[in-house]
């Protein structure tokens, strides 16, 4: 029996049955068994025999698991594609222009992209480690409103595995109501590798959240934020924020531009107050 069950697992290593999740279950299943009748028939060591089956009991149960729908698999894509465009274009260093750089070295940059428009990139150094801040963008997502005038409300919409979500954002009127409130629905995609942190988003549809009265439905993307140790001081991070937005309705080029880089620029300090504020009440 154990050979055919071994038969059943190569089955299902081609691609068109390895979506078929009746039969990896049934191949873990039969594992499974198999496994349990070597055991009781065995004399000797069966140590490897429940490493296996352990694995095998692992793997079974994340069968069981919801698969995602063919729409969670089209944000998951959209997460994805967000974060390689903005990847591609952080990683072209030629037409950067200097917008603003601040006493404390904080800096905005421009570049006009012929297929986005203009994109803005922020570069700062914030005096915390990287898991405060990561956790403070990412973790606590939902409580930027607290903190940053510029933003009214960030609500999470959907979790899809743990890397993407869907989020409504209502971004608060400038002083002097010269940009409105507008609002946006995003998709973002967030990923860690080793001490690099990325966050990604762009704009998506989501059939829950039609356009809101009193707001003007705005598109961001691709932006993404880069998350990194400063190098030679890990207590310290590096972080690139790439924003690209149109803000739709009938506003001059200038007054988008000015509005948009001085956002930047306003983040990176109310962030700063807001990190040292939190370090304050955990001590």
């Amino acid at each position: 029996m154990l050979p055919a069950t071994f038969k059943l697992c190569a089955a299902i290593s081609y691609r068109h049955l390895r979506n078929m999740t009746g039969l990896r279950r049934q191949a873990a299943v039969a594992i499974s068994q198999e496994l349990s009748k070597l055991a009781c028939r065995s004399t000797g060591p069966s140590t490897w025999i429940n490493q296996v089956r352990r694995r095998s009991s692992l793997l079974s149960s994340r069968l069981e698991e919801k698969p995602f729908s063919e729409m969670e698999m089209s944000y998951i894509k959209q997460g994805e594609e967000a974060l390689q465009k903005s990847l591609s274009i952080l990683g072209d260093q030629d037409g950067w222009k200097t917008e603003t750089v601040m006493g404390n070295g904080d800096k905005v940059l421009s570049k006009v992209l012929p297929d986005v428009g203009k994109v803005f990139r922020l570069e700062v150094v914030v005096d915390k480690p990287l898991d405060t801040v990561y956790t403070e963008l990412v973790d606590n997502m939902e409580q930027m409103g607290d903190w940053n005038p510029s933003v009214k409300e960030v609500k999470i919409l959907q979790k899809i595995g743990k890397d993407t979500v869907i989020t409504h954002e209502k971004a608060a009127a400038t002083p002097g109501n010269i940009v409105g409130p507008r609002d946006f629905v995003s998709v973002r995609c967030s990923k860690r590798r080793g001490s690099t942190c990325v966050l990604a988003g762009m704009a998506t549809k989501y059939g829950a959240m039609p356009e809101q009265e009193g707001f003007i439905r705005a598109e961001n993307g691709p932006t993404c934020m880069i998350l990194r140790p400063l190098a030679g001081s890990p207590s310290q991070t590096k972080l690139i924020w790439l924003l690209s937005i149109d803000l739709k309705g009938w506003l001059p080029k200038t007054i988008i531009n000015q509005v948009l880089s001085q956002t930047q620029v306003d983040f990176a300090n109310h962030l700063r107050e807001r990190l040292a504020q939190t370090v304050a009440v955990n001590c």
